[in-house]
């Protein structure tokens, strides 16, 4: 007879990481980047900055998570065609559709956003880089992947800028999920609620070490990396599970077509942020603006652009 223990493990396994709780834990983030950005467009207190990017750190494990767990069943069959349908040809969409709408915008900035290089948008092609490091591992160094992955993300903390140098282990950590999911999800749902509570307390350590005047001095440099990485990622990570731990948000219809169509409600979010008046009537405006656009958007990616390729 099962006991109480192998019920609460049955249910973490049924729930841990499904597809359900992954468009929930995006839902989440998208939102939350989306709130994250109006409050900077208002100049708020830079405490502001935590929630968006831990929910890059979370949408970025997520992701890594995704890629290899799709990695585990079809191998690097059909990568780049998925890539392709779901967000090279998207992204280019949107920029050109915001062309006209750009000032000081010549060939060369274009060519440079297009092929992922220089972007206003930094998180898509910072995606889109992990996706090719990804391929390029799998494909010809399959046998040293989380070696070398690990390697690369060292060396990604000390020579990126802080904003991508800070989530350099974001997408890794999910693809390290994914390679040990099947021991994950024999944990109860005790266990989860530990691991996320021992996750949040080191991040919230390395947050008040990073408050210290001392430590704060050395803001922009390579050793304040190593003090924002575990902020982010220990957070980031907690965010992951916060489906599992409070299962009735993956019943929210908000959360769930937020999550599906995250690229989408970034991307247009981010063209018009900057313009939000500190107003009721724009912010609702702004809402308005992105709901309908996303949609649209959406399902012009998903129905127009996936069919053609």
């Amino acid at each position: 007879m099962p006991t109480c223990h192998d019920k609460r493990s049955a249910t973490a396994a049924v729930t841990l990481l499904s597809r359900e709780h992954t468009n929930c834990a995006r839902g989440v983030s998208a939102l939350l980047i989306l709130v994250f950005h109006l409050l900077i467009a208002w100049d708020c207190p830079r405490i502001v900055n935590l929630p968006g990017s831990v929910s890059v750190a979370a949408f970025l494990i997520l992701s890594g998570y995704g890629i290899n767990e799709s990695f585990k069943k079809s191998g690097l069959k059909g990568y780049w065609r998925k890539k392709l349908s779901r967000i090279v040809l998207p992204f280019w969409l949107f920029v050109l559709v915001l062309l006209p709408f750009r000032e000081d915008y010549g060939c060369r900035e274009l060519l440079l956003e297009m092929a992922f290089i220089d972007s206003s948008f930094w998180f898509v092609p910072y995606l889109m880089w992990c996706y090719v490091l990804y391929w390029v591992l799998q494909r010809f160094f399959s046998r040293h992947f989380v070696v070398l992955f690990a390697l690369v993300a060292v060396v990604a903390m000390n020579l990126l800028y802080q904003m991508a140098a800070e989530q350099s282990f974001s997408f890794f950590a999910g693809v390290v999920i994914s390679r040990h999911i099947d021991w994950l999800r024999h944990l109860s749902k005790r266990s989860l609620l530990t691991i996320a509570v021992v996750a949040f307390l080191l991040g919230f350590a390395f947050l008040l070490l990073k408050e210290i005047p001392a430590v704060h001095a050395y803001k922009g440099t390579i050793p304040y990396n190593y003090v924002l990485l575990p902020i982010k990622l220990s957070l980031g990570l907690v965010l992951t599970l916060v489906p599992v731990l409070l299962p009735f948000l993956v019943r929210s219809r908000l959360l769930y077509w937020c999550g599906i169509s995250s690229l989408e409600v970034y991307l247009v979010h981010m063209a018009v942020v900057n313009s939000v008046a500190m107003t009721w009537q724009s912010v609702l405006l702004f809402v308005l603006f992105t709901v309908v656009c996303t949609y649209i958007y959406y399902q012009i990616n998903h129905k127009v652009i996936a069919r053609i390729v």
